[in-house]
C-alpha cells in the first residue's frame, strides 16, 4: 500500500468537489437535540449528509473527513459507522452513502479501493461490518449515491475522469438512465416517481442549456 500514498493523495483532493451540498441535508426532518448537536461539530465534522434511519431510531451523517457517522435520535451514542485512509482494510475516501434500512444496508462510494485501485461501490450492514465491493469503475468514479424506499432500488451517479460527462445508473440494470455535462447534484431530482407502475426519468433536465440524454426503459 505505501506505493499507491502519493496516488492516493493526488486523488482525494479533486474529489471534494464533489461532496454533497448543503441544501441536501435534511434537517427538517432531523430531531432537535441532533441538530444542536451538529452544531457544536468542528467545521471537518460537520454534515455533508444526512441520512435518517426511523426504523432504528438513527441518525447518520458523512463529514468533510469522508467520515460516516451515527448517533441516536435523542442525540445519545455517537459512533463511528465508515472511514477512509487506513481506518479500515480496503477503503480510501468516500464521498457519499445511503441507507436500505429495510435490508439493514449501507451502500458508499470508495474514491479507489486499495485491492484494485479502481474506484468502487460498496456495502455495509448499518453497523459498518462486513463490508463488500458491489461494482468497481474504470475511467469514471461514482460520487453520488440515492435509495428510494418507494421502489427499493439503489440509483448512482458517475463523472467521467478525463472529462466532464455525468452519469446517473440503477444497480442491477443495463445502460444508463441519464448522461449530461452538467454535475448532477441531486439524483432525486432527475427520477420521476408518480403513482402507478410506471415509473420514468423526467424528459427535462435541471439545465435545460445543457445537453442531457437519457435511455427509454421504465424503472421499476
Amino acid at each position: 500500500m505505501p506505493h499507491r500514498l502519493p496516488l492516493l493523495l493526488c486523488v482525494i483532493i479533486p474529489v471534494l468537489g464533489l461532496t454533497r451540498c448543503d441544501d441536501q441535508l435534511h434537517y427538517r426532518e432531523t430531531p432537535f437535540w441532533v441538530q444542536y448537536h451538529f452544531q457544536q461539530l468542528s467545521d471537518w465534522q460537520y454534515p455533508q449528509k444526512i441520512e435518517i434511519d426511523r426504523k432504528n431510531r438513527k441518525v447518520y451523517w458523512l463529514n468533510k473527513q469522508g467520515e460516516i457517522r451515527a448517533i441516536g435520535m435523542n442525540a445519545q451514542g455517537e459512533v463511528l459507522i465508515n472511514k477512509g485512509i487506513g481506518a479500515q482494510l480496503g477503503i480510501t475516501f468516500i464521498s457519499d452513502f445511503a441507507i436500505d434500512n429495510q435490508n439493514e444496508a449501507l451502500y458508499f462510494t470508495d474514491l479507489m479501493d486499495v485491492s484494485t485501485g479502481q474506484p468502487a461501490l460498496k456495502k455495509s450492514d448499518l453497523t459498518g461490518s462486513h463490508i463488500e465491493t458491489v461494482t468497481t469503475f474504470s475511467g469514471e468514479t461514482a460520487y453520488a449515491l440515492y435509495w428510494n424506499n418507494e421502489n427499493g432500488q439503489l440509483y448512482y451517479a458517475t463523472r467521467q475522469k478525463n472529462g466532464q460527462l455525468y452519469k446517473i445508473h440503477q444497480l442491477g440494470k443495463p445502460g444508463l438512465l441519464v448522461t449530461t455535462q452538467q454535475k448532477i447534484g441531486d439524483i432525486a431530482k432527475y427520477i420521476v416517481l408518480p403513482e402507478g407502475q410506471n415509473r420514468q426519468v423526467p424528459l427535462v433536465a435541471e439545465n435545460s442549456s445543457v445537453s442531457t440524454t437519457r435511455n427509454s426503459y421504465a424503472i421499476q
